[in-house]
C-alpha cells in the first residue's frame, strides 16, 4: 500500500475538468462501481466497511449514494447518504481514473477505472 501511496504523490497537483468527471468507475477485483452524475448526485455499489473505513467489519454496504462536488484541487468530495457515513473522497488522477481515499490523511484503499461515460 505504500508503494502505491507514494507513487502517486510523486505525480504531484492534477487539475481534471470537473465536466469531465461524471461518468461509471468500476473496480472489477472488488466489484465496487461509483456513477458520478453531471447533476451532482452519485450511487455506489459493492463497496465493503473496509473500503470506505467504516468500523465494525468488511461487510458489504449494499447500495448507497448521495451528493459530490469537485474542489480546487484534485478532490472529489463524496456526502454519503444515510446520516452517520463519514463523507468520503476520490483523487482524481484523471477523468479516466480515480482512487477512492475515504480519509484524506490515510491510504488509498481502492482504484476505480472509468468505464462508462455520463
Amino acid at each position: 500500500m505504500t508503494v502505491l501511496v507514494s507513487g502517486c504523490v510523486g505525480l504531484g497537483p492534477v487539475h481534471v475538468d470537473p465536466g469531465d468527471l461524471p461518468g461509471v468507475y468500476r473496480n472489477d477485483d472488488a466489484g465496487a462501481e461509483i456513477r458520478l452524475d453531471a447533476g451532482g448526485r452519485f450511487s455506489a455499489v459493492g463497496f465493503s466497511q473496509e473500503d470506505v473505513e467504516i468500523d465494525g467489519g468488511t461487510a458489504l454496504l449494499g447500495d448507497f449514494g448521495g451528493t459530490w462536488d469537485t474542489t480546487p484541487s484534485n478532490f472529489v468530495y463524496l456526502e454519503a447518504e444515510p446520516d452517520g457515513m463519514s463523507d468520503i473522497q476520490l483523487w482524481t488522477v484523471s477523468s479516466n481514473k480515480v482512487y477512492l481515499q475515504p480519509d484524506v490523511d490515510g491510504p488509498i484503499t481502492l482504484t476505480l477505472v472509468k468505464v462508462k461515460g455520463s
